[in-house]
């Protein structure tokens, strides 16, 4: 979803800044013109952010046969032309439609079938059942109530003029941050167009602070709390900061998409905190846009609050981050630190000491070795390798990596391994991408610290990062009594040795066990 936001709204931002000129009704761009026709481009790439964010939330639940019914889900939540009322369900629409046919088809695909129709029920029944299924929920009874909301919530803020400047700025400030450019977004903002007619501008002058904050907030958030968010997310953050600067609150969609509960509250904090100075120091804001791009181009009225309630919002927003946030999963924090050549330890702060690990033959490791380095293969012996992975979803890999035979006498409760491994994986993907997993967790069904190597040459699906299959899988495991952070200084080992290209494709053409072993002996 992210290229799209960022492709789209950069694009209908360039297109604004140099081709649209100030009137009555907003930003107009000439017909006809370059800039009219980029401008088409961006809203084109725009219109597929919704039914792609459904897609690949289905994608995450159902894999490969959730990509259809999520995709379709997704275009008819952003469609108005599939209910009977006004408008659509917008961003807030896509994520149910997603969760909808992921688990619609995830339980398609769990019922059992003649071993004649297995091959074709990821191709054609479960693509086609689910996706009627979500489709007429969304018809019939999704759909037309909440399109019929909003143009409920457009006369509600109508009879709301009048009111307390500060109530109006919270409820305006909400609605435009709750779904960031989706049908409350909408209809607030189409509230302060209204009254623009009338020569009322404070509720747009509202409306102009409040459309910014979220992408400036979210845009400068990975920078300064680099513990809370994912390396990718740094990119992301640039896009939304240039959004931001052009009145595009898509741009902190990305980030609310992957962790809504808590950055929607906090960008509506920022929003009404913004939106609510602006009120009370009498902004205006006499076109129909928002953002810093309109003061420049002279169309606020009172620059200098309006520049002093931006800033407070983002603060607001980036204090509620702060505490609603938590900090990235494991394997997100050591492929940073491993990026960085850095140590970790298990408070996150760098470490000039490792602890010393001995081979898996030995019982116990020695609490007064702190000051050895480890190598990986202290912990995987050749036996432990797998060069052959037959299995094609993470779960059954992962229980098929556990049954080897040479890791057996140090295994004391195989299904509990199994289950520590697999809720591991609940609390965020291990799929590093570029065809790498690295499973790991601590568990009380193994009695000493162990690696595990395998290769699968079809690809596994893993739901990793970048959406690729996976053929280079190491399992950690390690007993859940063991004392220290040895899980985190392998996984830090791995990670950055994974990240060479070089060595990565060492691993892939190795023909042998032995092969495998004598390039892990260099880790």
């Amino acid at each position: 979803m992210v290229p799209f936001v960022v492709t789209g709204g950069l694009l209908i931002a360039i297109a604004l800044t140099i081709g649209g000129v100030p009137t009555d009704g907003g930003l107009v761009i000439e017909e006809g013109t370059i800039w009219d026709s980029i401008n088409n481009i961006g809203e084109a790439a725009m219109d597929f952010m919704v039914p792609i964010l459904a897609a690949y939330m289905a994608y995450s639940i159902a894999d490969r046969p959730g990509l259809v019914p999520g995709m379709i889900g997704g275009l008819i939540a952003s469609s108005e032309d599939f209910y009977a009322g006004e408008g659509d369900t917008g961003f807030l629409g896509g994520i149910i439609a997603g969760l909808l046919a992921g688990y619609i088809a995830l339980a398609i695909k769990k019922i059992p079938v003649p071993k004649a129709v297995q091959s074709v029920m990821p191709i054609i029944f479960i693509p086609i059942i689910s996706t009627l299924i979500v489709g007429l929920i969304f018809i019939y009874i999704i759909g037309t109530p909440v399109a019929s909301l909003f143009t409920g919530l457009t006369n509600w803020l109508e009879s709301l003029q009048g009111t307390s400047s500060i109530v109006l700025a919270i409820i305006v400030g909400t609605m435009i941050a709750v779904d960031m450019g989706g049908p409350f977004n909408k209809v607030a903002f189409l509230f302060g167009v209204g009254l623009i007619g009338e020569g009322s501008y404070g509720v747009m002058g509202m409306i102009a602070v409040a459309v910014c904050v979220p992408p400036l907030a979210l845009g400068v958030a990975p920078y300064i709390m680099k513990n809370k968010f994912q390396r990718e997310d740094v990119d992301t953050a640039k896009a939304s900061i240039a959004m931001g600067l052009f009145g595009l609150t898509e741009g902190a969609i990305p980030f609310a998409a992957k962790d809504p509960i808590r950055v929607i509250p906090s960008t509506i904090v920022g929003s009404v905190v913004g939106a609510i100075v602006a009120a009370l120091s009498g902004v205006g804001d006499t076109v129909a846009h928002g953002g810093p791009i309109v003061a420049v181009l002279g169309a606020i009225d009172g620059v200098l609050m309006f520049t002093v309630g931006t800033i407070l919002g983002v603060l607001a927003s980036l204090l509620m981050l702060r505490i609603l946030k938590k900090d990235v999963n494991l394997q997100e924090t050591v492929a940073v630190a491993a990026n960085n050549e850095g140590s970790f330890s298990s408070n996150n702060e760098p470490s000039t000491t490792h602890d010393k690990t001995e081979t898996p033959e030995e019982k116990s490791i020695s609490e007064n070795q702190k000051d050895k380095s480890y190598q990986l293969t202290d912990l995987i012996q050749p036996e432990y390798i797998h060069m052959n992975i037959e299995s094609s979803t993470k779960e059954d890999t992962i229980k098929e990596l556990i049954n080897l035979d040479a890791i057996q006498p140090f295994i004391t409760d195989k299904q509990q391994l199994v289950n520590d491994v697999l809720d591991r994986e609940k609390e965020g993907t291990t799929g590093m991408g570029e065809g790498i997993a690295i499973p790991h967790g601590k568990s009380d069904g193994i009695s000493v610290p162990i690696v595990v190597f395998g290769k699968s040459d079809t690809g596994i699906e893993w739901n990793s990062l970048d959406g690729e299959l996976v053929n280079i899988v190491f399992i950690i495991l390690v007993p859940a009594k063991h004392k220290g952070d040895t899980h985190l200084k392998i996984l830090q080992l791995l990670s950055r040795q994974l990240m060479k290209e070089e060595f990565k494709n060492k691993l892939l053409e190795a023909e042998s066990r032995e092969d495998v072993y004598s390039i892990l002996e260099t880790v």
